[in-house]
Formats: C-alpha cells, sequence, structure tokens
C-alpha cells in the first residue's frame, strides 16, 4: 500500500514521510488507479480518462540545503517557513527499509487550527491525488499539534519505506496555508523507485 502525505515541517510534513503514507490505509486505491491506465478495456466500460500533466522545475524553485531531493517551490514569495534544511537517510529512500528524516526551520508566525495543506501527487505523469488536509491534524502523525509556535523548529522522524511500493517515479507538491490563507510554505520532492 502506497500513500503519500506527510513529509514536510507544516508542508515538510508533506514531502519526504510522503514515503511514509504509501503504506498507510485507502492508499493502494491511488497506485490502483495509476496502474489501471495500462488495463485493457472492454468497448462498453466505462473508466475516468487518466489526468498526465507535465512536472518541471520553475523558475522560483530552489533546493532544500541539506541532503535529500526537497525544492521549495514559489521562493521568491513571501513564505512563513523558512526551511533552513533537510537531510534523509538513506538518500535515495529504499524499499524495505527504513527512512530517518531530519527537518530544520524558522516560522515567522503562529499556525493555528484552521491551517491546511494541498498535497498533489504524482506516479510520474499521472496525478493518484489531489486532496486539501488539515494542517494540525496532519501533523500529529509527525508528534506535533497546533499552535505550532513561531521560532525555530525541528523534526526529526523515522517511517518505513514498504517493500511493495511499486518501481516509478513520484512527484510530490504540497502548498500550506493559514486559516487565513497566508502562504506558510511550498515544496515538491521527487522520488524514485527503480525497478527490483
Amino acid at each position: 500500500m502506497v500513500a503519500y502525505k506527510s513529509i514536510a515541517l507544516l508542508a515538510l510534513t508533506f514531502t519526504i514521510a510522503t514515503v511514509e503514507s504509501l503504506s498507510i490505509v485507502g492508499a493502494r486505491s491511488y497506485i490502483d488507479k495509476a496502474m489501471s491506465v495500462f488495463d485493457i478495456k472492454t468497448p462498453n466500460s466505462r473508466i475516468e480518462q487518466p489526468e498526465l500533466i507535465l512536472t518541471f522545475a520553475g523558475p522560483d524553485d530552489k533546493p532544500v540545503p541539506g541532503d535529500s531531493p526537497i525544492v521549495q517551490c514559489e521562493a521568491s514569495e513571501p513564505q512563513l517557513l523558512n526551511l533552513q534544511s533537510v537531510v534523509i537517510d538513506p538518500n535515495p529512500p529504499l524499499r524495505g527499509q527504513n527512512l530517518t528524516f531530519v527537518a530544520k526551520g524558522v516560522l515567522s508566525q503562529d499556525i493555528e487550527e484552521g491551517a491546511y495543506v494541498e498535497v498533489d501527487v504524482r506516479y510520474g505523469f499521472i496525478k493518484l491525488l489531489h486532496q486539501t488536509f488539515d494542517l494540525c491534524e496532519e501533523i500529529t502523525k509527525i508528534d506535533m499539534e497546533c499552535p505550532i509556535s513561531k521560532g525555530q523548529q525541528v523534526i526529526e522522524k523515522r517511517v518505513e519505506i514498504p517493500a511493495e511500493v511499486p518501481p516509478g517515479k513520484y512527484i510530490v507538491n504540497a502548498r500550506a496555508y493559514t486559516k487565513d490563507d497566508i502562504f506558510i510554505t511550498c515544496l515538491s520532492a521527487m522520488v524514485e523507485f527503480p525497478p527490483v
């Protein structure tokens, strides 16, 4: 089972630990949707056409310092989170092994209940998920809770990468906002699992 949603501090909660979510409840349906593109259907079957989307680095994207695949998108826009570093081990992540990540950043204002994150997950160019999550609910999965006080934040988490993760390129984009729609951050990551 593969799900993608928890990887960044605030949105960081949704960009590397996303691999953790690859094994959480209901996630298999997203992979099944991606793989169904290759199924042969009868002429009378009603299937939704897969959405193919190209994802390229933008001119405003900048790598996050440290050792990880995370990129800060829309970096020229004012953001409440100044992400200082993200380190993952091993990098790149490996199937069937634990992944440890440490993220450090500074928040310029408190994050309160009502904050949310928009997550977009793709398997190659196929969109698997586009959903809005309650940020305060999601961060409980990394032992944090709202309100998150402004100032220095450090997150360290260990997650298991399932051995069943299908080979391919996974792209995760996360945009987080306060309850008042103030931009917290935008993060993106690409992780590729080679064929076994």
